[in-house]
């Protein structure tokens, strides 16, 4: 269900093979989460079953060479945009293990997920992140949806990790991903985190940008993935430009990854 384009008829679809008693008692008491329901059943029933549309794995699975870790999260307001606690942990977890000397970041907003990875990636690590112009952003959305629109009037490029330790190895840029010239950073990222406009065109052009970026045996890592709404086109765009069957869920999470093989 869904990798239908149709937002309608992927909701209604949705709803049908998830609605049980207590979803419906959740549409009488809150119907803004209530629509958010299918989407995290079905991540529930990814998790359970392993490989369905694509593999789901546990952190564990996903890291099994993984140590004992410390990892560091400072814990911000969002700012109208929401990224759940476990998500920055497997975010943070993933840097960690893979001890990344350069991490480029599509999409900075507030700077959350940005400082995240400075603070768990070793000192001399670099992250670059890339945000929209303010001077382009009325016109960017007029392209993009909804959701996106509301996210782009709320941003507030990297305020959430000016002057805090770690924010010494951020670069921050600016530009359009789609049309912005990511030549220069061609296959020297170990980590490239996805996570810019969500309409369809914009997610595969990010994708594409994205596995230039990655060096072989690299990762790439997607947040808003199996999400039954807005943000649906970032599922159908990362199974459209790869097999699904490289394609991991993280298990009761909207982050993707994918871990570039190595063309030896």
């Amino acid at each position: 269900m869904l990798l239908i384009k149709n937002k309608t008829i992927r909701l209604t679809l949705g709803l049908l093979e998830t609605i049980n008693f207590l979803h419906l008692k959740l549409w009488l008491k809150n119907r803004a989460h209530a629509r958010g329901f299918s989407g995290r059943v079905f991540r529930d029933y990814m998790s359970l079953v392993k490989q369905d549309v694509w593999r789901s794995q546990t952190i564990d699975e996903l890291l099994p060479k993984m140590k004992e870790n410390c990892i560091v999260l400072e814990h911000l307001q969002g700012g109208g945009i929401y990224t759940s606690i476990d998500e920055l942990a497997y975010l943070a977890l993933i840097t960690r293990n893979l001890r990344p000397a350069r991490i480029f970041e599509i999409g900075t907003f507030r700077g959350r997920t940005a400082l995240t990875f400075a603070l768990n990636s070793p000192p001399e690590c670099v992250v670059y992140t890339l945000d929209l112009p303010a001077l382009e952003r009325t016109e960017f959305k007029r392209r993009t949806n909804p959701a996106d629109t509301e996210i782009i009037e709320k941003s507030l490029t990297g305020i959430d990790y000016q002057g805090k330790p770690g924010s010494e190895k951020i670069r921050q840029l600016f530009g359009d991903s789609t049309t912005y010239d990511f030549s220069g950073y061609y296959g020297q990222m170990d980590l490239v985190f996805v996570d810019g406009a969500h309409h369809f065109e914009a997610v595969v052009s990010d994708t594409r940008n994205a596995l230039k970026l990655v060096r072989d045996e690299g990762w790439v890592i997607w947040h808003d993935f199996a999400n039954y709404g807005d943000y649906n086109d970032v599922t159908r765009a990362v199974i459209q430009l790869l097999p699904k069957e490289q394609v991991v869920q993280i298990e009761n999470s909207q982050l993707a990854v994918y871990r570039k093989p190595s063309r030896k």
